[in-house]
């Protein structure tokens, strides 16, 4: 690999996507967008992170408990969709809200998610939003979009909302995926913007030390009955998540 790459790399991208910007203007193009990302997660496993953490969590609440959980930056809706399953699959009756900044994002959701499913999509800004204090928090793919300060307003605004824990999920920043997702979306027939925004995505995306440091800044280590905890995931991906109830396994 080159030097200039591994140079390159050695700090998150500030150039801003494409994605964060076509919302205002073409409907259909970002929900064709959306569509290819929500397959894009179903291939490279992005949901597992968040299944697994609430698979956890929701083994240390009484069998049968309602649970409320709140999908940071929803997109099209997919994660929801899986988490319903997973909550139907253990019969445990779950109240389920996505919010997204573009109205886009929540149209398409809306339009992608069956009626029976019961999953609310609010169009807001997370940071001026005041939800209900909801049990679970979960973001997928969301993070490297946001600058270091925002992370560090997320990170305080989960620990302030949520009950019983939250999880933020992403990428991990190496030159392996870097390269190979330009090959796997063109091999795909993926469109064009999310070919382009998926390379700048992994550029942009934090490092377990990035995510160490925000951390301290964010004056979360010391916070809670448990750490906040940095967990690994193939392919190339992190989980950075609080769970009030007991400590969580597998700490990068």
């Amino acid at each position: 690999m080159p030097r200039s790459l591994m140079s390159a790399l050695a700090q998150r991208s500030l150039e801003p996507e494409l994605m964060d910007g076509i919302g205002l203007q073409d409907a259909a193009l970002h929900a064709r967008c959306l569509a290819d990302l929500a397959t894009v997660n179903r291939v490279t496993l992005a949901h597992r992170p968040v299944l697994r953490f609430l698979t956890q969590a929701w083994a240390q609440r009484p069998a049968g408990e309602a649970v409320s959980v709140l999908d940071v930056g929803c997109g099209h809706g997919d994660l929801l969709r899986a988490i319903r399953r997973l909550a139907e699959a253990q019969q445990r009756p779950a109240r389920l809200q996505g919010i997204d900044l573009h109205p886009h994002s929540t149209a398409a959701a809306r339009a992608a998610t069956p009626p029976a499913m019961a999953i609310d999509y609010v169009t807001a800004d997370v940071f001026a939003w005041q939800p209900e204090r909801t049990d679970f928090i979960v973001s997928s793919q969301v993070a490297h979009h946001l600058d270091d300060a925002q992370l560090r307003a997320l990170l305080q605004w989960l620990m302030r909302h949520a009950r019983h824990g939250w999880c933020v999920a992403d990428l991990r920043r190496h030159w392996f995926p870097y390269f190979g997702f330009r090959w796997l979306a063109r091999l795909a027939g993926w469109h064009r913007v999310v070919r382009l925004d998926g390379t700048l995505s992994i550029a942009r995306s934090l490092t377990p030390a990035d995510w160490r440091r925000l951390l301290a800044d964010a004056g979360l280590e010391a916070q809670g009955a448990q750490p906040v905890q940095i967990v690994r995931y193939v392919p190339f991906r992190l989980a950075v998540q609080w769970l009030g109830a007991a400590a969580l396994r597998r700490a990068a």
